[in-house]
């Protein structure tokens, strides 16, 4: 046991230690092809796998001395933005920043925002986020500190950015408003006890009272052993605190010191020696495999306030819906957008000056199968994985074709349905509920999530049912009446038959699974796929770039794509010669904010 100990401390001290230097003088790094001083600035090579794709690569970035490069083949270069999603249209802004306009945005669909998916239901003012519905904003400690989520901080920028393009006209203008993540009054109903009266516990009164919560699913001093092992590794104050100072050098952190090496399972059975019970209780608790993924979508973000949490997560949504961030790029790209344009082939292929150039390629219609193409000096790929592997692609490396197929780099489903009722009777009554969400008794429907504006307002109003992981795959074998029955049966059980009779028979149901354009709600890595394929999506193959929230070290949140476009954007600004527009960019989006 003591052999135990010590790995277990040694994996805490030594990830604590290195995430909490973050003023530290960044590594040595390489900065191009030619030496410099400080004296001279020289023309040089310098490209993005140059430098710490694990951690903070733009440290290395910031510290390039060199001009731009004099090869006009190059700077002239026109570029295919594939994806119209955030990370695509974020690219295209960044492009513009620069001077660099001679772009275009190919989209599949007949819309700009991917997975930025809001519906107005029934005709009605009430907005249901069939995609992104929150971004963490800050958390205060119990110890009174708060800290902003820096890596989040990346997407309120862009909001100022595209507020003052747009003069802030409010058919564009974009705002943020409260989002409540937890309301007193929710209705605890899966797995906790009843009151004498039959009555479903609120989550106030299970704070009050633990014995009418959710008990632990083993009761063994094993299990409380190990529960509190994983808990000082997942919930240590120090760790989460420099995830949300800068995620990207807690990562290299995280990285450096084996925990992509490990999932949950085997450090929990290989390190802490615990029964294949105890392990499968305490995992299945969980939705991660991954030690990265647990702590930084976990146990970073869920901090509700309550006795057994270190602090309280304070979070926005945008009013309105997230369609209004996406919309409010229209201006500015919609001249070089080209929409309904499914690619369906890749290739590299050289100019009569022997240049490397891309060649996209897509059906002249879905019946006319003719193959139409066009070549561009550079690709930026912002479309899923799920989508890249329906084309027909060049060949890359084995390390970046195993991250892109289906054998590498995997994703989950989500489905969400919204029903709308003609009153809000939630709001109502001895127990008002505004915002936050409910658990039914049934496990399969999992969270009943209230509006969080029009609060006490005389207006309709809508509960949306969300599922993701495994359970966003199964609902897809339903048909969307039976779908809807279920959640509709699940509110009852909470709310009593009058939200039957006040359900308008309007809603909306997307499972992420059957969409076309994406086929994903997320990405989920494995074990050892961040250490292996991050370092290749900076590396340019075929003068093709990925982007997207799946290649960032978050994985998730809008956050994620619009850092993967500012690394995309520097990292074939680069490849183009352009190093002082990279550098520019990376100055804007990557200095800003990091290390506060």
């Amino acid at each position: 046991m003591k052999t135990v100990d010590t790995l277990n401390m040694l994996l805490i001290s030594t990830i604590v230690q290195a995430t909490l230097c973050l003023t530290a003088l960044a590594s040595p790094v390489s900065n191009g092809t030619q030496s410099v001083d400080d004296n001279n600035v020289y023309e040089c090579e310098p490209r993005l796998h140059d430098f710490d794709s694990l951690g903070a690569w733009f440290d290395g970035v910031a510290a390039i001395n060199c001009t731009n490069s004099h090869d006009d083949r190059r700077k002239d270069a026109t570029i295919a933005i594939v994806g119209a999603g955030l990370s695509g249209l974020m690219t295209a802004l960044l492009l513009d920043s620069v001077g660099v306009h001679d772009w275009e945005i190919i989209e599949a669909s007949g819309r700009v925002g991917g997975r930025f998916r809001t519906k107005y239901v029934g005709g009605t003012d009430e907005w249901a986020e069939m995609g992104p519905m929150r971004l963490p904003y800050s958390i205060t400690y119990k110890d009174g500190e708060t800290l902003e989520y820096t890596e989040h901080r990346m997407v309120f920028q862009l909001v100022d950015l595209l507020n003052e393009m747009n003069n802030n006209d409010p058919k564009l203008k974009v705002d943020f408003t409260p989002w409540i993540q937890h309301h007193p009054n929710e209705l605890l109903g899966l797995g906790t006890a009843r009151h004498p009266d039959g009555r479903i516990p609120t989550r106030a009164e299970v704070e009050a009272n633990a014995a009418l919560g959710r008990p632990a699913p083993l009761n063994t001093q094993e299990y409380k052993d190990t529960k509190s092992r994983m808990d000082n590794m997942l919930k240590h104050k120090d760790v989460l605190k420099s995830v949300q100072r800068d995620v990207w050098r807690a990562h290299k952190a995280a990285m450096d010191h084996g925990l992509d090496d490990w999932s949950q399972q085997s450090m929990m059975r290989n390190v802490f020696k615990a029964s294949e019970n105890v392990t499968d209780a305490i995992w299945t608790a969980s939705d991660y495999d991954v030690f990265w993924d647990e702590i930084v979508h976990n146990s970073n973000l869920a901090q509700d306030g309550s006795s057994s949490s270190l602090g309280l997560t304070d979070w926005k949504c945008i009013d309105g819906g997230f369609n209004r961030l996406s919309d409010a790029f229209l201006p500015h790209i919609s001249d070089r957008l080209h929409l309904n344009r499914k690619i369906r082939k890749l290739e590299s292929i050289q100019d009569s000056s022997n240049l490397t150039l891309t060649r996209l390629s897509w059906f002249a219609s879905s019946s006319n199968r003719t193959l139409i193409s066009k070549d561009y000096t550079y690709t930026i790929m912002a479309v899923p994985f799920t989508m890249t592997r329906f084309m027909q692609l060049h060949k890359f490396s084995s390390v970046l074709t195993r991250a892109t197929s289906e054998a590498g780099l995997r994703f989950k489903s989500a489905c969400k349905v919204a029903l709308l009722f003609s009153t809000r009777f939630w709001e109502h009554g001895s127990c008002p509920i505004f915002g936050g969400y409910s658990t039914p008794p049934s496990a399969a429907i999992g969270a009943l999530y209230y509006p969080v504006y029009g609060l006490n307002e005389s207006r309709p109003g809508l509960i949306m049912h969300y599922r993701g992981a495994s359970w966003g795959e199964e609902f897809v074998s339903l048909s969307d009446d039976e779908h809807v029955q279920m959640v509709l049966d699940a509110i009852v059980s909470l709310h009593g038959e009058q939200a039957r009779d006040l359900y308008t028979g309007d809603y909306e149901r997307l499972c992420w699974l059957q969409d076309p354009h994406t086929g994903t709600a997320w990405a989920r890595p494995d074990v050892m796929q961040h250490r292996l394929y991050i370092p290749a999506y900076h590396t340019t193959e075929a003068n093709t770039v990925f982007v997207g929230e799946h290649t960032a070290p978050t994985n998730a949140w809008a956050s994620s794509a619009v850092y993967s476009a500012v690394r995309g954007a520097v990292q074939v600004l680069l490849e183009m010669g352009r190093v002082e527009e990279a550098k520019r960019i990376n100055r804007v989006w990557m200095g800003r904010w990091v290390g506060m």
